[in-house]
């Protein structure tokens, strides 16, 4: 979802820090209930992509027992 934001976010956020503190916990009394609503099947979709680590894995895990707990398995 692309903001189309007029002022840049550092502006943004320096006038937020200058509302009166109650102004500041409605605010994010409304950003928290905006975020506790149901995603949509897209929207979670789209969370869960941005999730995903695309790191390339250098060698495939042991199988063995061993190698991983560095015991007998007894």
């Amino acid at each position: 979802m692309a903001v189309q934001l007029t002022i840049p976010y550092e502006t943004l956020v320096e006038l937020i820090e200058q509302l009166p503190e109650a102004e500041q916990d409605d605010l994010l009394e409304r950003l928290t209930r905006r975020k506790q609503q149901p995603l949509t099947a897209e929207e979670w979709i789209q969370e869960f992509n941005a999730a995903v680590l695309s790191v390339e894995v250098n060698e495939a895990p042991s199988i063995r027992r061993e190698d991983w707990y560095d015991d007998d398995g007894r």
